[in-house]
């Protein structure tokens, strides 16, 4: 993940104005980043299914010694899923922290 940027380190502005900003930035961003983590998520699950283990038991045992080229390039697709699922997780619930330090449902728009 890239490096985390404080908002209060590039900008200033009048605390309601931020406060609107975040707000509506958080509230039109969610649904995005959610769909995200849904694609993330199914993508690893597929590959779980198919393969019948976890990418946690590969990463454990390494790949079987049978594994052809198609496998080894799934281990790889495997791994951004799963990163882009862990990566999305912690940007959502910080994206839901601010919502909720800014006193907005993440479903309204004011």
């Amino acid at each position: 993940m890239e490096k985390m940027i404080n908002v209060m380190d590039v900008a200033e502005l009048p605390a309601d104005e931020m406060m609107s900003i975040l707000r509506q930035g958080s509230v039109l961003r969610l649904p995005h980043l959610e769909e995200r983590l849904r694609t993330a998520q199914a993508q690893v699950r597929d590959f779980e299914r198919r393969y019948d283990t976890t990418l946690a038991t590969l990463l454990a045992e390494g790949l079987p010694d049978d594994a052809d080229y198609r496998m080894h390039e799934d281990f790889i697709e495997w791994e951004h899923w799963h990163d882009v699922a862990q990566e999305t997780e912690i940007i959502i619930a910080n994206v839901k922290r601010i919502l909720s330090k800014v006193g907005e449902d993440a479903g309204v728009l004011r």
